[in-house]
């Protein structure tokens, strides 16, 4: 224990040297020495020793959110946690693993020396304003959270790996530049710093993905310019020209339930849902949602505007087939079929309009009720069986807190919010047994949001994209619909409360624990 100890203060000496200025072979050196003391902390693996103080607090481990291997073949490929051997892993098309049938299932993108730059020197300064503790500057022999200036980084000369959980989930990364060295904390930090949006790259940029047991890249890109990586499962190989070739695996945070593989185990490995549901979410049992305090048969959603990039509408306009009815403490108004009504904002005033007249004015909710579904034409989403969103229950309109925008939320029976939820975030292609797991992992995740109240403030328990889960994007269908019926009012429980149930599109191999995601 105690060589250890000595061997592991070394190696705090060589990389506050190696930061303070060294030599280009000194460098190499040092980072050759790192990766060969490289050690595992926990469920972590520091491969560059105690690097920095960096008070960055680690999450509690959440006890039904474990590593999970998903491998195949090969079923161990990481012998020592060096960043050669996570590269070859992601490199290596030829792996197979549960939910390898996605193209996700490994992917690579090229940058060379300006993109990356651009992409750093941009996106930095965005992720320093917003996540201040955790993007640490190297500044007088410390890391420090301080205000990132603009062009950060200058030129790349690196991108390092500094510390992965232990499915290869990237946790700290290290930017070395010309005028700064930084460290980007966090899975979900990583994924925007490297955001390749047009905006942030200022060219094209293709992502290339294949399937498991491919001797190539698919030669159509799976993506172009996404606004986030796909995910933290990575690793960085430098090109001679300065570039980089982002190799990497799977899509989504990398905890909880991986979508592919849920299909996979139960279309073509005869696992069951509750199997599959035990898993991935380990030391958990089904329980009736009715049995949990708090929570009754309603959910109230907060419906954000096209492209789901706000809850503040400018107007909202609704229609349904039946007659609409309006209410408010200053007044109510009935529509009539098929006629449209329009909500806007002057004068600190919500205004009720109806064919160009203004029927009611009201700083107080609104509520408005129909027999019928009820379309809400000021939006877009994906729905191809109607031209517009349409929603079952009732709605309720409340001016947004600066008082010059509109919040619309949707109040609706949990299993009816389901028909549309389902659909919505798994193809019915997948399957009903993978479906059905679809269905509990969402009533869960309700439940759990329910009682988290976090919107509480804004008046409902969850949104409708994917900052809760995604709502009425897509067209219901039977399948869909089979596995909500089929699974009606079951959860999963710990220690008798609804867990927090995460799911993702697309594993690398590796389910993370949850306390390295966030």
């Amino acid at each position: 224990m105690m060589k250890l100890k000595k061997t592991k203060n070394i190696i705090i000496g060589l990389c506050l040297l190696a930061f303070a200025g060294c030599s280009s072979s000194s460098k190499k050196d040092y980072y050759e020495r790192m990766e060969s003391s490289s050690n595992l902390r926990g469920d972590r693996v520091d491969l560059y020793g105690r690097y920095s103080k960096d008070n960055i607090p680690i999450a509690r481990p959440i006890p039904y959110l474990k590593y999970v291997n998903d491998m195949e073949t090969p079923r161990i490929p990481f012998k020592t946690y060096k960043e050669s051997e996570f590269l070859l892993f992601y490199k290596n098309t030829r792996a197979k693993g549960h939910g390898d049938n996605s193209n996700y299932w490994r992917w690579k993108v090229s940058l060379n020396k300006k993109e990356i730059g651009n992409i750093l020197n941009k996106n930095l300064v965005t992720l320093s304003s917003r996540r201040p503790k955790e993007v640490l500057t190297y500044s007088n022999n410390s890391w420090i959270a301080k205000k990132v200036p603009l062009n950060p980084v200058g030129d790349v000369i690196d991108i390092r790996v500094l510390e992965r959980g232990k499915s290869g989930l990237v946790t700290k990364l290290l930017i070395n530049g010309t005028r700064g060295k930084y460290i980007v904390a966090k899975e979900g930090n990583i994924r925007n710093l490297l955001n390749l949006s047009k905006n942030s790259v200022g060219t094209t940029v293709n992502i290339y993905g294949t399937k498991g047991g491919s001797n190539s890249y698919n030669e159509k890109p799976i993506s172009r310019n996404p606004s986030m990586l796909p995910s933290a499962f990575i690793a960085f190989e430098k090109l001679g020209n300065g570039g980089f070739n982002i190799y990497g695996g799977g899509f989504g945070h990398g905890s909880g339930i991986p979508q592919w593989s849920a299909m996979d185990l139960t279309k073509n490995k005869g696992y069951s849902y509750r199997q599959v549901l035990q898993r991935y979410y380990t030391d958990t049992k089904l329980k009736n949602i009715r049995s949990v305090d708090g929570i009754n048969d309603k959910i109230r959603v907060g419906i954000m505007t096209s492209g789901f990039s706000s809850v503040d509408h400018s107007k909202i306009s609704l229609i349904s087939l039946s007659s609409m009815k309006v209410n408010s403490k200053d007044g109510s108004v009935n529509i009539l079929p098929r006629t449209a009504v329009d909500f806007i904002v002057k004068d600190g005033y919500t205004q009720v309009v109806v064919q160009g007249k203004v029927r009611l004015k009201t700083k107080n909710y609104i509520s408005i009720t129909s027999k019928d579904m009820i379309s809400v034409t000021n939006i877009r989403r994906n729905v191809k069986k109607y031209k517009y969103p349409t929603y079952r229950g009732s709605f309720e309109i409340r001016l947004a807190k600066a008082g010059t925008k509109l919040n619309l939320i949707n109040e609706i029976n949990i299993e009816d919010y389901l028909l549309q939820v389902v659909p919505s975030e798994m193809p019915q292609s997948f399957g009903l047994e993978a479906l059905k797991v679809q269905a509990i992992a969402a009533r869960t995740y309700a439940a759990k949001d329910i009682l988290r109240n976090r919107y509480v403030k804004q008046g409902f328990h969850i949104l409708d994209s994917t900052q809760s889960q995604v709502y009425n994007n897509l067209d219901e269908n039977e399948l869909s619909t089979q596995g909500v019926k089929t699974t009606k009012g079951l959860i999963l429980v710990h220690e008798d409360k609804p867990i927090d149930a995460k799911y993702y599109s697309t594993s690398s191999g590796f389910n993370s624990n949850a306390h390295n995601v966030w």
